[in-house]
């Protein structure tokens, strides 16, 4: 009977074992079928079993057509109510939190994360630099909020400049058909201060309206020498192109 007792807590206790251990023995096989997935390559170096289920990760390579987004300090952990993963990148970090098993809700939560480090990993290009601190929450709504503070913005129309800026605030939703309406974007400068509303596409192609409220040099020389003088303030105009290339016009009259 002793034996048996023993036996059976021998058999548990390996089993337990191997349940602790599973998380970072099937890491390696599985990163790369999740990255075709999301259409990057993933590789991870230094993994360990985490307690009481997960695993840790000493650094994570995100790639896509030759550019890497490096993870450190990578930590994620399964419950009952989710899993939740966290990384630092560069001076920032991300949290991802999934509610459930089935993984079809949760958020994003960027923590001072230098958006320059995402540049030619997301599907999008980015034509901002700076901080980001924010949420995207995903499931029956996606919705995102964020602030890129002390940052600077790269216009390629009708004059190539970058403007610096103090903050960026964005709200936007996610539409049926994949578009972001973007309820309110206050970019606080100087030289630029202005508010904009609209939608942005699912390939990044810009539609807002803008009223800008602030505009000083050299800001507005070099919109003037474009061809775009901007006469009295509050002006108003439009923001189209893409995420990418946004072009800065005049708004019809």
């Amino acid at each position: 009977m002793a034996r048996s007792l023993r036996l059976l807590a021998l058999a548990a206790a390996l089993a337990l074992a191997a349940l602790w251990l599973a998380p970072a023995l099937l890491l390696p096989a599985l990163g790369p079928r999740l990255g075709d997935a999301l259409g990057v390559t993933l590789a991870f170096e230094g993994v360990r079993p985490g307690f009481p289920l997960g695993i840790s990760a000493e650094r994570a390579l995100v790639t896509r057509g030759g550019r890497a987004l490096e993870l450190t300090d990578l930590r994620a952990r399964l419950a009952s109510d989710g899993a939740r993963i966290r990384a630092r990148v560069g001076d920032g970090a991300l949290l991802l939190r999934l509610d459930g098993l089935s993984g079809r809700s949760g958020f994003v939560r960027a923590e001072s994360l230098p958006l320059e480090r995402l540049d030619g990993v997301l599907p999008g290009a980015l034509a901002l630099r700076g901080p980001l601190d924010g949420v995207y929450r995903f499931g029956a709504r996606e919705t995102l909020e964020a602030t890129v503070g002390r940052g600077a913005g790269v216009l390629h129309a009708p004059v190539a400049i970058e403007l610096g800026f103090t903050q960026l605030v964005v709200a936007a939703e996610r539409l049926e058909d994949g578009a972001w309406r973007v309820e309110f974007a206050d970019l606080r400068g100087p030289p630029v201060s202005a508010t904009a509303r609209g939608q942005i596409g699912v390939t990044g192609e810009l539609a807002l309206e803008l009223e800008v409220t602030q505009l000083d040099e050299p800001a507005r020389s070099a919109f003037a020498s474009a061809g775009l003088a901007i006469g009295e303030i509050p002006w108003s105009g439009e923001i189209r192109g893409t995420l990418a290339l946004p072009l800065f016009v005049a708004a019809d009259r």
